[in-house]
């Protein structure tokens, strides 16, 4: 390194800069020590009034923060590494032990160990606590065997600073706190790493095994408990006086060709209060990750019949439910009505993103309601449709406010808070009507199909030949005017079971005479042989024109016997349309499949692409087993992978990384993803318990089921139902059932990406080394979102390395991007190089002082009469004394002040970490630099 260039001057100037430097920091610092005064003496400004509903969207926003680690700067007993703060608990790292303090006066606290690890928690406390109950009890867990002296350190450092200003004395306060999304425990156990993270504050963490380590050393030795338990699940109670630790079932994978291959894996209880684990056969060349891959799934119901029909999400990952209930004692929370007033009621059901209820409601007349489908907007308002027979049904700003037939469909907007009504309409006519679709576009309005029998269903924008049996309807945003609607079918037994933005529809029809477009389109004629095989059904997909104008195009869609659409969604960026439903059908149109062919019994799921034209399809399958199956409901994420969801009786339905890999009843849900052009399955799961899931139908012959997924596709939203005792719980808002059916919700978080480091180079060298390491980030999974690199160094020491990257941020869409990662070193500054093309300063003025000495010894001894020789030489010998002071500040070494320390020597360990919303993922292998 090479210094600047200096500038010498007289003495006395050189005297005259510093003394002015010196004044300036004085004067700039008590400018700023007047403003500080005034801000602090000002009087605060009037805080503004929040109304319930603000205050409500600031909780959930504040919930939907990534779990923060802290480092302990001294705000905290010296033990702890680092500590976070979840919901009802907080958490402290030590150098072997992580310890809950869990608070019994809250209402729940959650520790969950999603996919990687072994920890998921909720506390259960007793309603209301005596003063002697509200403590905050501990549990702690240490790692029996392990390495107390193995490093933990933080990465992916978040935005956010913690502060400390607690009592008067200034000693004691801590400010500006760094906080992480990350920490890392290597080498916890030999070639065993540790990682802790977590999302809307909750805590997860992984236990890493490396190609040939062993996993048997892993032992958790428990603390603080009174009583350790296994239940019929595989879950690990942990209950102490304070609240209960849930440790969930673990899950083990190996990564083989970017998919999962999921291991066998168990908790095994052992003597001393210690818990390890049990493991089938895994390739010990590969790593190993023991990991939960279930983000929550809970029962959700009373002590009668209770079912999940649909499901949609918010950009915060908060879950919106609806459905039916017969129970009194269904769950309620924030209620807008909090008790069942008819047989069946609808419900509508929010979720935080971690599972917990925000809020939950009855709605409802004295007879029979159900919500059908639901939809929700950025403002966190639900939108519901769905049937009901109650002439009292509530209904505020309506189009039609009264029941006109014994059944009528109705579609109503509930708040974000679900404490108001915006709207609530009835819709149909004398006959019978039902809704089993909702759908909204960008201005609010809400898309509705279902079936009727009505002759005079409300239906002034009739499209062409359509008479009867289903209906499309589009209300405008205040929910009191039709922006058009129409009879979508041909016959009575005609059924529009779902819609997409804009007016995507599916459904299915045993009339030939349904209306299809003759442009070209698929099929554009009833069955195998033109006149729908003897009054089979046939599935049909139709997109309708804004406003209702006409069709873009209405096409059939089936084979030789039975098929019905059930589900459908658009990929807003292309048009094409994905359906699924069911097919007896053995000649089903297929194209590019996964499955060829019909996989037995009377019933399979189908799952087809059309292209935006509706002339061909992108691709179509078969999806089953030898049992029957169904597919539900459908959705599609930005990257084109389909998410299907429906019940299956096959013992061999296809499954794909599954977390349940085997039928546990009768009749199972399942939950499947296809990536994008359909040529393989990323995901497919069993879910269920030993009786039935998603076998209850309601009103038009439509059995009900709901699935979401976030743009990214990195978590995904399933409801339905289940009259199952032992239905696979975690992290569980209800763990236990109701009744004699409930309704269920499950959300499955799924990483969709690896960071593969490359070689760091040069790996050594002294005090100022610089050296770079390739970064990539592959997608997995299809994965197709942006991912935010950060890095690391530790330890973490004055001088020490320093990390970043470049870009900071990547987009691994379905492939593979680089970034380069760059680390420097101090340099000790003995080091530095002197200036060129100069010798030493310091030098030639140590020449020049005997000179100057000579001259002021014969101007003090040469004319011992002359006043003004004297004092001439009084100011030189001050000038020369001055420069002696001075000269080494202008000597061309750069050690002055700081020393000659750059980077201690050692070796640094650098963490590089990418995240993607809660997706979280570690480069590997380790990169570490030596300084010699």
């Amino acid at each position: 390194m090479s210094s600047a260039p200096k500038v010498f001057m007289p003495a006395g100037w050189i005297v005259a800069v510093v003394l002015l430097a010196v004044l300036g920091v004085a004067g700039l610092r008590m400018h700023r020590g007047t403003a500080t005064a005034k801000r602090l003496s000002a009087a605060p400004p009037q805080a503004a009034k929040l109304n319930p509903e603000q205050h409500e969207r600031i909780r959930q926003s504040m919930g939907t923060l990534p779990l923060a680690f802290e480092a302990n700067q001294g705000q905290i007993d010296p033990q702890v590494k680092f500590m976070a703060r979840g919901n009802g608990y907080t958490v402290f790292l030590t150098a072997n032990d992580t310890v809950f303090a869990l608070r019994s006066s809250s209402q729940a606290a959650a520790a969950r160990v999603p996919r990687a690890q072994a920890l998921a928690g909720t506390t259960q406390p007793a309603a209301e606590p005596t003063p002697e109950q509200a403590r905050t009890g501990a549990i702690h867990m240490h790692l029996v065997g392990g390495n107390p002296q193995s490093p933990i350190t933080a990465g992916s450092k978040l935005p956010g600073r913690s502060n400390y200003f607690i009592g008067n004395d200034r000693s004691q306060w801590h400010a500006n706190i760094a906080q992480y999304a990350r920490i890392s425990r290597r080498d916890a156990y030999a070639g065993v790493n540790m990682a802790f993270y977590g999302v809307q504050k909750q805590l997860e963490f992984d236990f890493i095994v490396a190609p040939g380590a062993s996993p048997a050393a892993i032992r958790l030795g428990v603390t603080g408990a009174n009583r350790i338990a296994t239940d019929p699940s595989g879950n690990l109670m942990l209950a102490s006086s304070a609240g209960n630790v849930l440790l969930h079932k673990p899950v083990a994978y190996q990564q083989k060709d970017g998919a999962r291959q999921p291991v066998e894996a168990s908790f095994v209880l052992r003597a001393k209060n210690q818990v390890s684990f049990e493991l089938g056969n895994y390739d010990r060349s590969r790593e190993l990750v023991i990991d939960p891959s279930v983000s929550y799934a809970t029962y959700l119901g009373g002590t009668s019949e209770d079912d999940g029909n649909a499901i949609a999400v918010d950009g915060s990952g908060n879950a919106y439910v609806t459905g039916q209930t017969k129970s009194m004692d269904f769950p309620t929370k924030n209620a807008l009505y909090g008790t069942n007033k008819g047989v069946f009621d609808a419900f509508v059901t929010e979720l935080s993103p971690t599972g917990t209820l925000v809020y939950s409601t009855y709605i409802g007349g004295t007879s029979n309601d159900s919500g059908n489908a639901i939809a929700v907007n950025a403002s966190g308002d639900a939108f519901v449709a769905g049937g009901t027979n109650s002439s009292d049904f509530p209904t505020h700003g309506a189009y039609q406010s009264t029941l006109k037939g014994a059944t009528n469909a109705f579609v109503l907007e509930l708040n974000s808070t679900g404490s108001t009504l915006m709207y609530s309409t009835f819709l149909g006519g004398t006959g019978g009507d039902v809704a089993h679709g909702i759908a909204l576009d960008s201005g609010g309005n809400a898309y509705v199909v279902g079936s009727t029998t009505s002759t005079d269903f409300p239906a002034p924008n009739n499209l062409p030949f359509e008479t009867e049996g289903g209906f499309l309807t589009e209300l405008n945003s205040s929910g009191n005017t039709l922006v058009y609607s129409t009879y979508l079918g041909a016959g009575p037994a005609d059924i529009a079971a779902a819609v997409a933005v804009d007016a995507y529809v599916t459904g299915c029809t045993e009339s030939p005479t349904f209306h299809t477009t003759p442009a070209n389109v698929f099929q554009p004629t009833c069955g195998s042989d033109g006149n729908c095989n003897n009054g089979f059904y046939d599935a049909f997909v139709t997109v309708v024109m804004p406003g209702g104008s006409g069709f873009v195009y209405s096409t059939f869609l089936g084979g030789e016997l039975s098929d019905k659409g059930l589900g459908i969604a658009v990929d807003s960026a292309s048009g094409d349309a994905y359906v699924t439903g069911v097919t007896s059908s053995t000649k089903f149109p297929v194209m590019s499949p996964l499955q060829a062919t019909f996989g037995g019994g009377l019933l399979d799921a189908f799952v087809t692409e059309l292209n935006p034209t509706g002339t061909k399809l992108i691709y179509s399958t078969y999806l089953g087993g030898s049992g029957d199956d169904t597919g539900l409901a459908i959705t599609v994420d930005s990257s084109q992978n389909a998410y299907v969801t429906g019940e299956t009786a096959s013992s061999n339905f296809p499954v794909a990384s599954p977390t349940q890999s085997k039928s546990n009843g009768q009749n199972d849900a399942f939950v499947s993803q296809i990536n994008a052009g359909g040529s393989a399955l990323v995901f497919s799961t069993y879910l269920g318990g030993s009786l039935n899931e998603n076998t209850a139908t309601t009103g038009g012959g439509a059995s009900f089921a709901g699935i979401a997924v976030d743009s990214a596709g990195s978590n995904i939203y399933v409801t339905g139902s289940t009259s199952s005792s032992d239905f696979p719980t975690v992290a569980a808002e209800q763990p236990t059932t109701g009744g004699t059916g409930d309704a269920f919700v499950a959300k499955y978080t799924i990483s969709g990406f690896t960071v593969t480091n490359g070689a760091l180079s040069p790996a050594s060298g002294i005090p100022g080394v610089s050296a770079t390491a390739i970064i990539t980030v592959t997608s997995t999974k299809n994965f197709s979102a942006l991912v935010t690199l950060a890095c690391s160094v530790a330890p973490v020491v004055p001088k020490g390395p320093t990390c970043g990257l470049s870009p900071s941020s990547v987009t691994s869409a379905n492939n593979t991007v680089t970034a380069t990662l760059n680390l420097a070193t101090t340099a000790s500054s003995a080091m530095l190089e002197r200036p060129t093309g100069r010798r030493s300063s310091g030098v030639f003025y140590a020449m020049l002082l005997p000179i100057g000495g000579i001259v002021l010894l014969g101007a003090g001894f040469g004319s011992a009469g002359s006043r003004r020789k004297k004092l001439f030489g009084l100011l030189m010998l001050g000038l020369l004394l001055t420069g002696l002071l001075l000269m080494p500040a202008c000597s061309s070494s750069s050690g002055g002040g700081g020393g000659n320390t750059g980077t201690p020597t050692g070796t640094y360990t650098i963490t590089v970490t990418g995240t993607s919303g809660s997706a979280i993922a570690t480069g590997s292998p380790a990169l570490s630099l030596t300084v010699n």
